[in-house]
């Protein structure tokens, strides 16, 4: 049976930008009740504004929908085992229940391996690998005391196909796709509990503009990027019908169907692309990004779709999905 989504208890974390911030405003339109959680307070505010503005479209369009527009705001750093737990009780105290749980928070650095400080290497791990393990755990651990509940985790294809240029986020994406994998494994006797693994190739976010760099060149996302509206929609259609695993478009299928062909081959090419790619011509000083302070202001969108040809291109490979 699928999930109702106008009366689900939704959590996402990295709630206040990109595809976190996407998610949650689909999520909004279809009237769900909401739980972001990010670093920033006001970005968090920020995007529960524009959610609360989502959510009164949709009850002058249901007028059966008689409740308030339910956005519980947890600023949180999931990195930490007690903001972690706080994001969790404040949950059920609020709804009593979590459905789904959206664990799309992120950071990156690029780089050659011994380029970045120890400090920024922790920040990632923190965040990428043991703030996605914290979430699983207590996204599961709810699941299981109330017998139902949809995990999504937000991978990479950079868990399938590494990038020389940004090796140390490549790997906390192997980590991520290993953790949802093991949990699939785990909850497998639980028909009422899924675990869902979305693997989005590049995406036009802001990530690249707050990722520490220390690759000597200005980062872009590498072409063709989606839409995060794109990998919202996928965020939504597994929440209602679990999937184990998924990707979104036609290049991040016919790249996952060539790496079966053909491994080698496919990581050898495939990590050429990525690695000419991700940097542009710009020579930019070396710098920790955005990655330690939260966001003051969040935003869907890096900007990187503006080109005419790239738009055009996207639009049609995004048809043929």
């Amino acid at each position: 049976m699928a999930l109702d989504l106008r009366d689900s208890v939704v959590v996402i974390t990295g709630a206040s930008s990109g595809i976190g911030r996407a998610t949650a405003l689909a999520f909004a339109a279809e009237g769900a009740r909401l739980v972001l959680a990010s670093r920033g307070r006001e970005a968090l505010a920020d995007v529960e504004r524009a959610c609360r503005e989502r959510l009164a479209d949709y009850q002058k369009n249901n007028a059966d929908l008689q409740r308030a527009a339910d956005v519980l705001v947890v600023p949180a750093d999931i990195g930490d085992p007690a903001a972690v737990d706080e994001l969790t009780r404040a949950t059920l105290e609020r709804f009593g229940r979590i459905d789904v749980w959206v664990e799309a928070a992120a950071v990156g650095i690029a780089g050659p391996l011994g380029s970045e400080p120890v400090d920024e290497l922790r920040r990632l791990v923190d965040t990428n690998v043991l703030g996605a393990t914290l979430c699983a755990r207590s996204a599961v651990t709810v699941f299981r005391a109330q017998g139902h509940g949809v995990l999504v985790l937000v991978g990479s294809l950079l868990s399938v196909f590494p990038n020389p240029v940004i090796p140390l986020y490549s790997m906390s994406k192997f980590a991520v796709r290993g953790l949802a994998l093991s949990l699939q494994q785990e909850v497998a006797r639980h028909p009422r509990i899924r675990v869902c693994l979305l693997m989005p190739g590049t995406v036009d976010t802001p990530f690249f503009q707050r990722s520490a760099n220390h690759s000597g060149r200005r980062l872009r996302a590498i072409p063709p990027a989606y839409a995060p509206e794109r990998l919202a929609a996928r965020i939504l259609a597994v929440a209602r019908h679990p999937r184990r695993q998924t990707t979104v478009g036609v290049v991040s299928h016919l790249m996952l169907a060539a790496h079966r062909l053909a491994p080698r081959t496919a990581e050898s090419v495939i990590g050429w692309w990525g690695g000419a790619f991700v940097t542009g011509s710009s020579a930019v000083p070396p710098g920790p990004g955005a990655i330690f302070e939260p966001l003051s202001r969040g935003a869907v969108h890096g900007g990187y779709r503006r080109g005419r040809v790239r738009r055009r291109l996207g639009t049609w490979l995004g048809s043929r999905t």
